[in-house]
């Protein structure tokens, strides 16, 4: 009876090493997808846009900016370019399951509704299948939540960075 309990235990184990092992996990290959990750607020004046894109170490911040002056709405586009370091690369990549990602629904809540502002994370992969996941603007989604809140410090770390200048 004893080793019939070890056996099974053994097997449970083996078989779970998703729980003893998350590194285990395929890490997605960043050299091979696109990651955008961005918030958005609809009526709003001044830096209401902004997008972060990660493609392999590079990564580009996009800003646009409502203004308004002398009765006229302006919309002026500022890019910036940045390079991620390894240790960050590793981090998103170990957060990112393609597959499961690609099975989420593409709305979460009521993004930019009463204009409390939306949130998205978009993967393009290599042969140029396209997910957008959009949610409201500081919420989460369970099945991503540690993704989202990684992209959401970097995006804002390059938006003190650049757009609060």
């Amino acid at each position: 009876m004893k080793n019939t309990f070890t056996f099974f235990l053994l097997i449970l184990l083996v078989s779970s090493c998703d729980f003893i092992s998350p590194e285990s996990k395929s890490k997605a290959d960043l050299s091979n997808i696109t990651i955008k990750s961005g918030q958005s607020f609809g009526f709003c004046v001044g830096k209401c846009h902004t997008e972060m894109t990660i493609k392999g170490q590079n990564v580009e911040f996009f800003v646009k900016e409502r203004i308004f002056e002398t009765g006229v709405l302006e919309n002026k586009e500022y890019t910036y370019n940045e390079v991620l370091t390894k240790e960050k690369l590793n981090k998103i990549s170990n957060l990112i399951e393609v597959e499961k990602f690609f099975k989420l629904d593409e709305v979460f809540g009521c993004p930019d509704c009463a204009d409390g502002g939306s949130e998205w994370i978009e993967i393009t992969t290599s042969d140029d299948k396209t997910k957008k996941v959009t949610f409201e603007f500081g919420r989460n989604v369970p099945e991503i939540e540690k993704l989202i809140k990684l992209l959401r410090e970097e995006r804002e770390a390059l938006n003190s960075k650049y757009a609060k200048q």
